[in-house]
């Protein structure tokens, strides 16, 4: 049974999590600076006095937004870092079906909002981002660089490469749905066989 302290940890990390999801989507349909602390106040049927009580301010509901959605990415492939057990193939094949999973489990304007509103942070909150997008960059690009070495991979600039295949996984988020025909594992085939092709040596 959680103790009194627990239960009140318990309520302020559900409260928080529920006032993200309706500031990313009201981020997502209004843009950031047509947002008001207000509107996102009103969307969680609350006052605005009562989301201070969690956050700073806007910047730093975007902020925890962009963070929430980089860092499961980021923790999602990070057991490809140092592999060394399982072929270059299947590592790509692992990082894609990681990433995609993670996202298809979120908001789509969560994970939109997390790819293009980096430049609405103080220089504080960016340096934060930017350190985990060059884990997640680092992860991929030693993924290809393996991947060259043994022979299957074949790119002429492994940082553009990397880029490419994040942007192809992360922008398959606005058409991709639950109830669409094909399903996330199917999506994530066709994105490997792409990605595959492109590379291949």
């Amino acid at each position: 049974m959680l103790r009194a302290g627990q239960r009140k940890e318990l309520k302020s990390s559900i409260k928080k999590s529920w006032i993200l999801d309706k500031a990313g989507m009201l981020f997502w349909q209004q843009g950031y600076h047509g947002t008001s602390m207000r509107d996102i106040a009103d969307a969680c049927d609350c006052k605005a006095a009562n989301i201070y009580n969690y956050f700073k301010g806007k910047e730093d509901i975007l902020f925890e937004v962009i963070k929430d959605i980089t860092e499961r990415a980021v923790n999602s492939v990070r057991h490809l870092e140092d592999d060394s057990n399982t072929s270059p193939l299947q590592q790509l094949r692992s990082f894609i079906d990681s990433h995609l999973g993670v996202l298809v489990q979120m908001k789509k304007s969560s994970v939109l909002i997390s790819d293009t509103g980096l430049q609405n942070l103080t220089r504080e909150h960016r340096k934060v981002i930017v350190v985990l997008r060059d884990d997640y960059d680092r992860i991929m690009s030693k993924v290809i660089s393996r991947g060259i070495e043994s022979g299957d991979f074949a790119v002429k600039d492994i940082k553009v490469t990397v880029y490419l295949i994040s942007s192809v996984i992360i922008r398959s988020t606005i058409w991709f749905s639950p109830k669409g025909r094909l399903s996330a594992d199917e999506v994530a085939d066709i994105i490997f066989d792409f990605v595959y092709r492109g590379i291949k040596a």
